[in-house]
């Protein structure tokens, strides 16, 4: 169950009424086991997909982006679904593409990015959030929001969502 604490300090700032673009990167949920390139959701991953869903539904996502690889668009299919969007596909290894986007959102837009573990850290600092410590092979419970304002000052908040990670 995701902590209330949590939820209500996100929609508090979801809700900030200033002039800032939105940025929530999360990795994708948790995979199969094994190192498979192309390893799908776990069970697990599928119910913290749905429980992402929860959290995020009334956030006002306009957009949502993920990598070519599957386990990304599993993450990020139940909110899809939920508020009829299509995501946004871009490489993996692409990442100027994805980070020039963001960096381009206008005033009050939200968007969801669902990746990897080596690359929410990089996105993170390449919005300008400072260094962010890297992701745990086992850590999938972790969502960076990125707050982008005028003057270009960037804010950004860690969470945690869903089964805690080990």
């Amino acid at each position: 169950m995701p902590c209330i604490k949590q939820i209500a300090l996100l929609a508090l700032l979801l809700c900030h009424g200033g002039s800032a673009a939105t940025i929530i990167v999360v990795r994708h949920a948790d995979r199969m086991s094994g190192m498979s390139a192309n390893a799908l959701l776990s069970p697990a991953g599928e119910e913290r997909a749905r429980q992402l869903a929860d959290v995020l539904k009334d956030a006002n996502i306009q957009r949502i982006y993920v990598t070519e690889v599957r386990r990304t668009q599993q993450t990020a299919e139940p909110l899809a679904e939920r508020l009829h969007r299509k995501p946004i596909v871009i490489a993996k290894k692409d990442m100027d593409k994805l980070v020039n986007q963001l960096q381009n959102l206008g005033a009050n837009e939200t968007v969801l990015v669902v990746g990897h573990a080596d690359t929410v850290p990089e996105i993170v600092e390449r919005l300008g959030g400072g260094p962010v410590a890297a992701m745990r092979d086992d850590e999938y419970d972790r969502m960076m929001v990125v707050y982008t304002g005028a003057g270009g000052k960037t804010r950004p908040l860690t969470l945690r969502y869903g089964k805690p990670s080990p």
